[in-house]
C-alpha cells in the first residue's frame, strides 16, 4: 500500500520545480489587475455642444405638466376655513369670471369654463358642469344645487320661404302620435334634426302609448323633452300591432323593443308548440320575464 501512494504521489526534481514555476504564473495572472488597476474617467463635454443641447430642450416639462393638472383636479379641496365663497343661484351658460370667483372656484378652473364657453360648449344639465376637467367633485356638489339653467329654445329668424317663425304665443299644441316633422319642427326643443327621429321612432314602434316614450328617442336630453312638452299632447291611436303567429324574427326584432334573441325565441317556440293562443303565451319562453312582457305586449297580436 505505501509502494503504491509513493508511486502515485511522489514527484522527481524537474516536476516540482515545474509545478512551482505554474503555480507562481497563474498568481501573477491573478495578482495582475489589481496592480495595473485604473480609474474609469468620465468624458469630457465639450461646453458649446453641451449649451447647444440645453437650447433645443422643450422649455415646458409635459410629464410635469400632467401630473400636476392631475393633481390640480384630484387632490382634496381646501377647507372652507382656507376658502371663502359665497352660494347663490346661476346659470353657468351666463354667468362671467366674477360670478364663478364669488362660488369659490380657481383661476385656473374659471378659465377653462370660460373656454369651454367660448368655443360653442353648452351646460344642457346642471350635471354637466362635472365634465369640466379640473373641477374637484367637491367643488361640483357644492355648486350643483344652485344651478339654474333656462331651457334651449329655437330662435328661428325666417321660415323656409322667409316669413318670421311663429313665437311662442302662436305655437299650437300637437298630437305626438299624428304630428309630422313640419309640425313640430318650431316647437322649442327641437334641435339637430330631433322632429324626425320622434317621427321615425313612432313609426318603428308602430305609435306611442305614452307620453313618456317620446323621451326614448334617440338624442332626446331632459331639457330638449321639459322644453317642448308643454306643446305637445298625447292622444291614444290604433297601434300597428305584430302578428307573433305569422311574424318572422326578422319582422320581430325590427320593432325597437325586441331584441334579436327574444324575436328568435318566439318564432322558435312557435315552430316547436304551434299557434300562440293569447299574447301572454309568449311568457312561456323561459328569458321573457314580466319587464318585458309588459313593454313589448301592446304592440303584439295573435290574430
Amino acid at each position: 500500500m505505501n509502494k503504491i501512494l509513493k508511486d502515485y504521489f511522489s514527484f522527481s526534481k524537474k516536476e516540482s520545480t515545474a509545478a512551482i514555476i505554474l503555480l507562481l504564473i497563474v498568481g501573477g495572472f491573478i495578482v495582475l489587475p489589481y496592480v495595473y488597476k485604473k480609474e474609469a474617467k468620465l468624458p469630457t463635454i465639450d461646453p458649446q455642444v453641451k449649451a447647444a443641447v440645453e437650447a433645443i430642450q422643450p422649455k415646458n416639462n409635459v410629464k410635469q405638466n400632467i401630473e400636476e393638472d392631475f393633481a390640480d383636479r384630484y387632490q382634496p379641496a381646501p377647507t372652507e376655513v382656507e376658502t371663502k365663497y359665497a352660494l347663490f343661484e346661476f346659470d353657468p351658460n351666463t354667468l362671467d369670471a366674477a360670478g364663478w370667483k364669488r362660488l369659490g372656484l380657481r383661476d385656473k378652473t374659471i378659465t377653462t369654463l370660460l373656454n369651454y364657453r367660448n368655443k360653442g360648449g353648452k351646460f344642457r344639465k346642471a350635471e354637466d358642469l362635472k365634465k369640466i376637467w379640473g373641477l374637484r367633485p367637491q367643488e361640483a356638489d357644492r355648486i350643483i344645487p344652485y344651478a339654474r339653467i333656462d331651457a334651449p329654445q329655437n330662435n328661428f329668424s325666417k321660415q323656409a320661404f322667409g316669413s318670421a317663425a311663429p313665437s311662442a304665443k302662436t305655437i299650437a299644441v300637437v298630437d305626438i302620435n299624428t304630428a309630422q316633422p313640419e309640425d313640430l319642427r318650431h316647437i322649442p326643443g327641437m334641435e339637430n334634426g330631433l322632429q324626425y327621429r320622434i317621427v321615425k321612432f313612432r313609426e318603428k314602434l308602430g305609435g306611442f302609448i305614452s307620453l313618456e316614450q317620446v323621451k326614448e328617442t334617440y338624442g332626446m336630453t331632459d331639457s330638449a323633452f321639459a322644453a317642448m312638452e308643454p306643446y305637445i299632447k298625447f292622444v291614444p291611436a290604433t297601434i300597428a300591432k305584430l302578428n307573433i303567429n305569422t311574424a318572422s324574427d326578422f319582422e320581430l326584432n325590427a320593432h325597437p323593443y325586441i331584441n334579436k334573441p327574444v324575436a328568435k325565441a318566439i318564432a322558435l317556440y312557435r315552430v316547436q308548440h304551434g299557434s300562440y293562443q293569447s299574447v301572454a303565451d309568449i311568457k312561456k319562453i323561459a328569458f321573457i320575464k314580466e319587464e318585458v312582457f309588459q313593454k313589448i305586449a301592446p304592440y303584439l297580436t295573435v290574430e
